[in-house]
């Protein structure tokens, strides 16, 4: 795949995590230098417990998904460590869409949607 997006909200990250065909598809991804992208609960949740996470990262801003992310947790509504990219929720959908966008098709194409 070209990326692939871990959608967030509980328990359904916890579900995505614990999934081990998930996993396997996003260590594969992510060690090929393609693009993993997750939001709201899910880099903390799915991101973090499987050693996906760089040195920056983004997620809901909860404290107990600060904490797990830990010192790379930045308060940015989309983060890009690599071919890595976090979100924090909802409210920043719409920039986590054109983030990716951006990453797989270039600048001008997010500034021309």
């Amino acid at each position: 795949w070209d990326a692939i997006v871990c959608p967030g909200g509980m328990p359904g990250a916890e579900r995505l995590r614990d999934s081990t065909d998930l996993t396997a598809l996003l260590k594969e991804q992510h060690s090929s230098g393609r693009i993993t992208a997750a939001v709201c609960a899910s880099p903390a949740v799915v991101f973090s417990a499987h050693g996906l996470l760089g040195d920056k990262a983004t997620s809901y801003p909860a404290p107990k998904f600060k904490e797990i992310v830990g010192s790379s947790w930045m308060d940015a509504k989309a983060v890009v460590d690599g071919n890595v990219i976090t979100s924090q929720g909802p409210g920043t959908s719409l920039q986590f869409a054109l983030k990716i966008v951006e990453e797989m098709y270039g600048l001008g194409k997010a500034e021309e949607l």
